[in-house]
């Protein structure tokens, strides 16, 4: 009998097992620490876990040492899978079936997803038996804005219908919002491709679309082939015992590596990207001071597989779309759904709207000015249709003229009248494109007038104090402004055309 005390002890000598397996493993190469991590994934007792590392420990260290790194890690996968193993089902509760001459097994080597190895098993199984994720970070806003609306989540029948586009909520007006009906297509012909990855629970981490996909050739009208073919998915299964950091990396993986699935919108990686910053700032002790907030950033964005560079945009990105959305919501009281979808649909935007050199930003300027902030975020949500014109915004703001005419484009809104607020949108930033062409055009009449007051006023001992090296440059600078100035004279007629020419 296995008394609680005695469950303590096997549980400490499993974990004192697996920390002598991890030391010794980082002596060995790739092919040794996969099979390892295959062993360390499978789902026992922890009874059957002390037997089965003791194994493996004794293993490791009483090799032969002639073997080659992949003798040692064929006996390692032996002691998994061989006479005696610890599971018969080791994948968990997943209904892996033979098919297409294919029985369950365990991939091998071991995949490895943002540069973590995460053992998995592959088989058939009936698309029927698998529910959609309901956390799948692409459904986010589709499941708040049914859980706003029902005070509930949905259930997998209404997840799949959200997914496939059967089920219609009002602010989203797209018909097919994930492209499913195309990929259905595909899976009719030749089935689905590229395994989904599920919990051994039957979870899919990855492969919403293909799943919802494959349902939709089920209840569609396609031929008794075609369904055949889309009822049986080629699927792998992560063992019970996986740990949130392996499925974690096989998500970063799988949607921030560019490939030909249907990507994440920029919206969904910057939240992913955003919320792990804030966790991590969360969890420092102390200040945070710009060196640590820099360490933070270079952590976050190995995480992801991206630059710091791209983490500290994205952390702008979403702080300014929070703030609209907390505008529209709050203070003008819109449905939270449609401005969610909203700031999905512009979020570029709010990249475009810190342009400008620091004192100009736009968005230095409505921190200060509440009335400001109310006019752009309104033309933001009901007007402007580029992202040039949100970029554009700080020259307009910097503008007396361009001002009024956006002022003015607000009024029309207000009358709800947002073809003319267009036109003046567009017709602001006309103007301040002209008068920033015509003040550049100024601010070089000015600085040369200077440059010819200083360098005609220049006494002999300026140009010997200089260095030949400036000397050099200046004449060089001298040379071609003067036979630039020489053909512009001559072209407005106040210089006769050389001989030479």
């Amino acid at each position: 009998m296995i008394t609680v005390e005695s469950d303590r002890r096997l549980r400490a000598a499993v974990r004192a097992l697996l920390g002598e397996i991890e030391t010794l493993t980082a002596d060995f190469g790739p092919s040794v620490q996969d099979a390892v991590a295959a062993a360390r994934a499978t789902e026992v007792s922890p009874a059957e876990a002390e037997r089965l590392y003791t194994r493996v420990l004794r293993l490791l260290r009483d090799r032969d040492t002639s073997w080659t790194d992949e003798q040692i890690a064929d006996e390692v996968r032996k002691l998994l899978d061989g006479p005696g193993s610890p599971s018969s089902n080791p994948w968990g509760e997943v209904s892996l079936v033979e098919r297409n001459g294919l029985s369950p097994h365990l991939v091998t080597p071991v995949p490895r997803f943002n540069n973590l190895a995460v053992p998995m098993y592959e088989g058939y199984v009936d698309v029927g038996d698998i529910d959609l994720w309901p956390d799948n970070h692409r459904v986010e806003l589709q499941v708040a804005e049914f859980e706003d609306r029902n005070r509930r989540a949905p259930d997998p029948r209404e997840l799949l219908e959200l997914v496939q586009g059967k089920m219609r909520l009002p602010s989203l007006n797209k018909r097919d919002p994930y492209s499913i009906e195309p990929l259905a297509k595909s899976i009719a012909r030749k089935g689905v491709e590229r395994a989904p990855i599920l919990t051994h629970e039957g979870v899919p981490m990855d492969g919403n679309r293909r799943i919802a996909a494959a349902k939709a050739v089920l209840s569609g009208n396609f031929t008794r082939e075609e369904k055949e073919r889309a009822r049986w998915v080629k699927v792998w299964v992560a063992p019970p015992g996986t740990t949130p950091d392996q499925f974690d990396a096989v998500v970063v993986a799988l949607n921030f590596e560019d490939d030909l699935k249907e990507k994440w919108p920029e919206f969904v990686k910057a939240r992913l990207v955003v919320d792990e910053y804030r966790k991590e700032r969360d969890g420092e002790i102390g200040g945070v001071t710009t060196t640590r907030d820099n360490a933070i950033k270079k952590r976050v964005a190995e995480h992801f597989a991206i630059t710091a560079t791209a983490v500290t945009r994205y952390i702008r990105m979403v702080q300014w779309a929070e703030d609209f959305e907390e505008y529209h919501v709050h203070e003008q009281g819109r449905d939270q759904s449609a401005v969610r979808y909203k700031a999905d649909d512009i979020f570029q935007w709010f990249y475009e709207i810190q342009a400008g050199k620091s004192a100009d930003k736009i968005t230095t300027q409505m921190e200060d000015d509440p009335e400001l902030r109310k006019i752009v975020y309104d033309l933001m949500f009901e007007v402007m249709d580029t992202g040039t014109q949100v970029r554009s915004l700080w020259k307009v703001v910097a503008d007396e003229e361009a001002m009024k005419q956006l002022e003015a484009a607000h009024d029309s809104l207000v009358r709800d009248n947002k073809k003319d607020a267009l036109d003046l949108v567009k017709e602001a930033v006309n103007t301040a494109d002209r008068n920033t062409k015509a003040r550049k055009k100024l601010g070089f009449d000015s600085w040369l007038r200077s440059a010819v007051d200083r360098l005609g006023s220049a006494p002999p001992d300026n140009w010997r104090t200089l260095d030949s090296a400036l000397l050099k440059d200046l004449q060089r600078v001298f040379v071609a402004s003067t036979g630039v100035i020489e053909a512009e004279l001559v072209s407005r007629g106040e210089r006769p055309i050389p001989d030479h020419a």
